[in-house]
């Protein structure tokens, strides 16, 4: 019963594809459908963004940048909180030794 319905659908299948393959124009048909008209259309569409980047860029009006110092600028991330632990002075300071040879205690016990 199954082998049946299988022949039938691959049947029906294969009808489909020849049904669709005589309304398809095939390959050299395709060629012949105006080659210029492709390649023309491509052509002026390109020219025509080109134009209009150019024109764009030339009338756009020149503004000078805003000139930013970056020296000012601080900015703190949202999770910058996760980077603060207990005790983290200690790290971001140089410790200083006040030990000078002359308040060394250099005599042997």
């Amino acid at each position: 019963m199954i082998d049946q319905d299988d022949r039938d659908l691959r049947g029906a299948f294969e009808a489909l594809r020849r049904e669709a393959a005589a309304h398809t124009p095939g390959g050299a048909a395709r060629r012949r459908l105006v080659p210029g008209a492709r390649r023309r259309t491509l052509v002026l569409a390109t020219a025509a963004v080109l134009a209009g980047v150019a024109l764009v860029l030339v009338l756009t009006p020149h503004r000078p940048g805003v000139q930013l110092g970056l020296a000012s600028v601080r900015w703190e991330s949202p999770t910058d909180f996760l980077l603060r632990l207990p005790g983290d002075e200690l790290l971001r300071v140089v410790p200083r030794l006040d030990v000078t040879p002359s308040t060394i205690n250099w005599s042997i016990p």
